[in-house]
């Protein structure tokens, strides 16, 4: 099968890529001109095109030949202009959809966010929950987004399936493992609250077989949402705790309340915005991030494993110890391809 993931160059989109490689697929991965893709060379089968969600024409492109479209690319992070969240996250996913059933796509299978339920939340949250917005652009542009689809799919029967991964950690994850890892190794970090909260950790192997998985399953799952993660009770310090054990460093022991960092981290976000800032870096704190460690967040995966035949593969203490492989290999200067190749064995 010939198959198009957006995203390519990037966390989830290159472990997805991996996984349609090994299975035989052929693969055309889409990445936007600035992006490396010296990895994705590597790839037997995989032919790389130019393209953004925020170009209509490079999408029309992109979607030709293929039967399978996974999209995968988005605007991230919880900082910036709400209109760049827009372009991307609703009017560009809009923008493929089209474009895709232009050209006969039999599948579009979209990624979402755990965003989408809101970050203060009680028991276990399954997809029937509401939406819940939170302050920041990421989240609302996710909701907006899934709410167009609804209408493309009600609509013009757009084929699309949508899944909402939880919080993603692995090998070649920079922006949130990598840095977590090195503040533990460092001894310099700390717990937030009492540590005693569940945290939504699912290994990125899981997730990219879970968006295969919807890709695969039949039409009955057109048109509804999938939360991918790991049902697995894992609370903050013991993903904490998993990840010093498997450095081989003292365990975390301070402790930072939760209410007085969220506070911290609102203020620092309202200082930024009156500095007229939401277009730079963002704040050293945010409440996003504060949450998403901090928060009790304990989902449900019943209907992805009922629907989609979806299990997770990895637990904690698997997939944080291939995880930090990757780590210290990348702190060696060893070739990522080499160690990646070892991990997915």
């Amino acid at each position: 099968m010939k198959v198009l993931v957006t995203g390519a160059a990037g966390f989830l989109g290159g472990h997805l890529i991996d996984m349609l490689v090994e299975r035989g697929d052929e693969v055309r991965a889409m990445v936007r001109p600035v992006e490396d893709v010296s990895r994705l060379r590597t790839l037997e089968g995989v032919e790389i095109v130019h393209g953004d969600l925020t170009d209509a024409a490079s999408l029309k492109n992109a979607v030709q030949g293929v039967q399978r479209v996974y999209n995968v690319a988005a605007k991230t992070g919880p900082w910036g202009a709400e209109s760049v969240y827009k372009a991307v996250n609703v009017w560009g996913v809009a923008d493929l959809i089209r474009a895709a059933m232009d050209a006969g796509v039999e599948r579009i299978v979209h990624t979402s966010s755990i965003t989408v339920y809101g970050h203060h939340l009680h028991g276990v949250i399954s997809e029937d929950h509401p939406y819940h917005a939170e302050d920041n652009p990421y989240s609302r542009t996710k909701i907006e987004g899934e709410k167009l689809i609804a209408d493309l799919v009600q609509g013009s029967g757009a084929p699309v399936v949508t899944v909402r991964p939880a919080w993603i950690y692995g090998p070649r994850d920079d922006a949130s493992f990598g840095r977590f890892v090195a503040r533990v190794e460092s001894g310099k970090y700390f717990i937030i609250g009492s540590g005693k909260n569940v945290v939504p950790a699912v290994y990125v192997r899981d997730v990219a077989q879970g968006l295969i998985k919807a890709g695969d399953a039949d039409e009955r799952v057109i048109g509804k949402a999938y939360t991918l993660g790991d049902d697995r009770r894992v609370t903050q310090s013991e993903f904490m705790d998993a990840v010093a054990d498997t450095l081989n460093v003292p365990r975390l022991t301070r402790h930072v309340p939760y209410a007085a960092l969220y506070a911290a981290g609102r203020a620092a976000e309202i200082a930024w915005q009156r500095m007229g800032r939401r277009d730079a870096a963002p704040p050293p704190l945010t409440t996003y991030g504060i949450t998403l460690i901090g928060g009790d967040q304990w989902f449900s995966i019943d209907k992805a494993r009922r629907d989609l035949g979806y299990e997770p593969q990895y637990d904690i203490y698997r997939g944080i110890a291939e995880g930090i492989r990757w780590y210290q290999a990348a702190k060696k200067g060893v070739s990522a391809e080499r160690t990646m190749a070892s991990v997915s064995k």
